[in-house]
């Protein structure tokens, strides 16, 4: 299983940038759904008190906030810490990911690991990934990757009526 999973994430390191973004930034998205989907069943939806705010609030926040902000705290920062350790990919992936679903768990534990510990991992990887190129690079890539996965969710909750 896990040689599939690094078989799978091996074919991104020849992606350019723009390709990249698309694919993880949906990628992420479409794995998370399904997740998220099943655990709310499972759970209940858990407590979305984020989303009692008007539409247009809603698309600042998840769309030009939140990307790079979270991007500095939850990606740059702890995989800066982790490279200075000489910790290996893996585990400033890891690191990166812990962080960033501890964050959303304040949403209930269906958005805690379908958006955060799902989404935490790729834009985790997609930083670490572009941060071998560059620490300007990996913030941008990683934003937009963010930006694409916030994008199509905030359609979803828009068009499902989960938004004010």
């Amino acid at each position: 299983m896990m040689s599939k999973i690094n078989r799978h994430f091996n074919g991104y390191w020849e992606r350019g940038s723009w390709d990249f973004c698309w694919r993880i930034g949906m990628e992420s998205l479409v794995v998370s759904l399904p997740v998220a989907v099943v655990l709310a069943l499972i759970f209940g939806p858990g407590k979305r008190t984020s989303l009692d705010m008007s539409l247009s609030l809603a698309f600042f926040l998840m769309i030009i906030i939140a990307p790079p902000i979270e991007t500095l705290i939850f990606q740059a920062f702890p995989i800066f810490i982790v490279r200075s350790l000489k910790g290996i990919l893996r585990i400033q992936i890891i690191a990166s990911a812990v962080l960033f679903s501890l964050a959303h768990f304040s949403e209930g534990i269906t958005t805690g690991i379908s958006a955060g510990l799902i989404g935490g991992l790729y834009f985790g990887f997609a930083y670490a990934r572009w941060r071998a190129v560059s620490s300007w690079r990996a913030f941008w890539v990683t934003t937009v990757c963010h930006i694409i996965h916030n994008g199509i969710a905030f359609i979803f909750l828009a068009a499902a009526g989960a938004l004010s």
